[in-house]
């Protein structure tokens, strides 16, 4: 079949409307949505704290070292009142003393061991309307995100509708939806990596654009350092495409920042830890082939926290991914080289699920480039393909409105038990979970079980 033509830059008409109509659509969606959040998910819990507080520390200190922050309870901040008042919604329970989460580092004090960049990105609004301010950071960055995945699943040969269809189907269910009203840094890397992909697979970019292709790039590590390999990644991409270009300039612009932000890492890095980098005891650490063997299965399978037990939609992106190849091969080698050592990564890390917070949380900053492979197919798909396709993204839309409905529900105890679906089990009177199957260690025992039952 023939592959229809695509206008891959964004003009006049349908293009430019279609853009604009995923983004406003988007935005409206967090935006209802977002009250229930913050009314369910108080006060914050899981790493958002951590980043808050570093925030706190440059806002009021003008430092990194949060010790102070901590012996003064700064944290009380966004904590409601002891006692809780009448009618309380948020989390039944929390520590009242939010014990800090300091890096492994050669300086006095306590320094965070997360990644400074949400900080950065959430501390200007966080001084300006608190939580609300600081929230509005990565719910803007998710829907730069959805306009993005729009344009890659038109470049992937879709047309404005489907690339719209794919673009939101994505962009509001599991596992971004959640993440886009959340302080993780795991939404704006979804941004800064798509965006790179895009730019750096462009035949030709304006200045301007090969300025944010780089900014991305450099910025991409301060987000969370096991990002850093990606980053590396895409900064050969572009230095490949510098020494090819004619005249060079343009593309300096590229290369500068993200020169700069890799620099100015292993100089923090130096400052912090005495080696240019991050210290994995600061971090659970690392498993062997059979851990990460099983960390891999675990990213997709798990009961709890699995992405394709969220979102299977994604498993038809998966095999999609020939079309893509067929449609845009510059983007798709370049959204593979950059990719697969994260994956690597995270399948290897000991805690691969994430811990206390939505599912598939590592996995957010990849699923957006699900949109070239699902556009690209579903350009050609017949009825019964869009069919699977609709079926397949229903059951995620589900399972993620049950979760929006009550935000607790996103948040699971390592215990095998997966609250979406039970939800779904109790309302058809069918135990829907005992075909679930744990990978993470602490929930061997329910494993076991699900795997023994006929």
């Amino acid at each position: 079949m023939a592959r229809p033509a695509v206008q891959t830059v964004p003009g006049r008409g349908p293009f430019e409307r279609g853009l604009l109509v995923v983004c406003g659509l988007a935005l409206l969606a967090w935006l209802a949505l977002l009250p229930r959040v913050l009314t369910r998910l108080d006060p914050l819990t899981g790493d958002e704290p951590y980043y808050v507080m570093t925030a706190i520390s440059l806002l009021q200190d003008g430092d990194l070292d949060e010790s102070n922050n901590y012996a003064q309870r700064d944290y009380e901040q966004f904590y409601p009142p002891d006692p809780l008042p009448p009618g309380w919604q948020g989390w039944p329970s929390f520590p009242r003393e939010l014990p800090p989460h300091p890096a492994h580092s050669r300086l006095p004090g306590f320094h965070t061991k997360h990644g400074l960049g949400l900080s950065l990105l959430i501390a200007l609004p966080w001084a300006a309307a608190g939580r609300l301010g600081a929230v509005l950071v990565p719910l803007s960055c998710g829907v730069l995100l959805a306009g993005q995945t729009f344009l890659l699943a038109r470049e992937s040969g879709a047309r404005p509708g489907i690339a719209g269809v794919v673009a939101l189907g994505l962009a509001l269910a599991m596992p971004v939806g959640p993440y886009a009203l959340l302080l993780f840094p795991e939404v704006p890397a979804a941004l800064c990596l798509v965006y790179a992909v895009r730019r750096l697979a462009a035949p030709a970019n304006r200045p301007w654009q090969w300025l944010l292709a780089g900014c991305a790039v450099g910025f991409l590590p301060w987000l969370h350092q096991r990002f850093v390999f990606t980053a590396a990644v895409l900064g050969l991409v572009a230095l490949g495409r510098w020494l090819r270009a004619r005249p060079r300039f343009p593309v300096t612009l590229a290369i500068a920042p993200a020169l700069a932000g890799g620099l100015a890492l292993l100089g923090y890095n130096l400052w912090l830890y005495g080696v240019p980098w991050q210290r994995t005891a600061d971090h659970a650490g690392f498993n062997g082939l059979a851990g990460a063997l099983n960390g891999a299965a675990g990213l997709l399978l798990d009961a709890q926290w699995g992405l394709w037990v969220v979102a299977p939609v994604t498993i038809l992106a998966v095999a999609a991914l020939p079309w893509w190849l067929e449609a845009e091969r510059r983007s798709f080698w370049i959204a593979l080289a950059a990719v697969a050592p994260y994956l690597a990564l995270m399948a290897a890390y000991k805690v691969w699920w994430g811990e206390w917070g939505p599912p598939a949380r590592y996995l957010v900053p990849v699923v957006p480039l699900a949109a070239a492979p699902l556009g690209a197919w579903l350009a050609r798909a017949r009825w019964p393909g869009w069919l699977a396709a609709a079926l397949l993204w229903g059951w995620g839309a589900m399972l993620t409105a049950i979760g929006y409905l009550d935000p607790q529900r996103f948040y699971h105890h390592p215990d095998g038990v997966n609250k979406l679906v039970g939800v779904v089990s109790g309302r058809l009177g069918v135990d829907l979970g005992r075909w679930l199957v744990p990978f993470q260690p602490y929930a061997q025992s329910p494993g076991r079980t699900a795997l023994e039952t006929p």
